[in-house]
């Protein structure tokens, strides 16, 4: 997402309806509604998101294209917002340099998953894309929520150029059981691998969908309820 900071012309008050994005960073994300409060004297804000990262970038201005109308009216106006390029070549540079690592052995979960006591065993693939390099998966962790612990001597692994796919089995255990800790943390079920890579260190995020998001809400609610059991009992 990137922030459009919209001003308002005149004394009367409007509404964005919609807005896109035409970057030499990013794809298109196509033009997203919207319902922001225009007033006078303010300067709104219109978050937009963020198409693919183009790499490499090329040439331009950023520009944000809102569609205004009137409080109370109907005819909509097309207004260009020129952006700051600094903050999303930024982005656009992170992003690029993570696809080094995820276009030569992108990291996902498979789908075998074995809950064993309070524990969720499971495995990291390492997946060829587009890139031939060969990369050297060095490390992987979990997050503030959710520990993940390679099996003992399975780092590093290199996924050469010659293979498509690599595993790597690992065990995921709830840390944290609270409930409010599980509704703080923004990045629960996000995990993060690191790489060496075309003679780079990269660390990229992957997230867990589907059946193994849903054995980890259910490892994380199982450990949820033995706290509360422990606590009950100790009262």
């Amino acid at each position: 997402m990137v922030e459009v900071q919209v001003e308002t012309p005149g004394d009367e008050r409007g509404i964005v309806t919609a807005a896109s994005l035409t970057s030499p960073y990013f794809g298109p994300s196509g033009t997203v509604p919207t319902n922001v409060l225009l007033e006078p004297g303010w300067v709104s804000r219109v978050r937009v998101p963020l198409g693919p990262a183009l790499c490499p970038a090329g040439s331009g201005d950023s520009v944000a294209t809102v569609q205004v109308r009137a409080y109370e009216g109907e005819v909509l106006a097309d207004r260009d917002v020129t952006l700051d390029d600094a903050v999303l070549a930024d982005i656009n540079a992170v992003e690029c340099r993570q696809r080094i690592a995820t276009d030569a052995a992108a990291p996902s979960f498979s789908g075998q998953l074995d809950t064993v006591a309070d524990a969720l065993e499971t495995q990291v693939v390492l997946s060829r894309g587009a890139s031939a390099e060969p990369a050297r998966l060095v490390s992987l962790s979990g997050n503030v929520i959710f520990s993940l612990e390679p099996a003992p001597e399975a780092l590093p692994v290199t996924l050469e150029s010659s293979e498509s796919s690599a595993t790597v089995p690992v065990t995921i255990t709830a840390t944290r059981c609270d409930a409010h800790a599980f509704a703080e943390s923004k990045k629960t079920f996000v995990f993060t691998a690191t790489y060496e890579v075309a003679g780079e260190r990269i660390t990229v995020e992957y997230l867990a969908t589907g059946a193994t998001r849903e054995a980890l809400q259910a490892l994380f609610d199982a450990c949820g309820e033995g706290s509360e059991s422990d606590g009950i009992g100790g009262q």
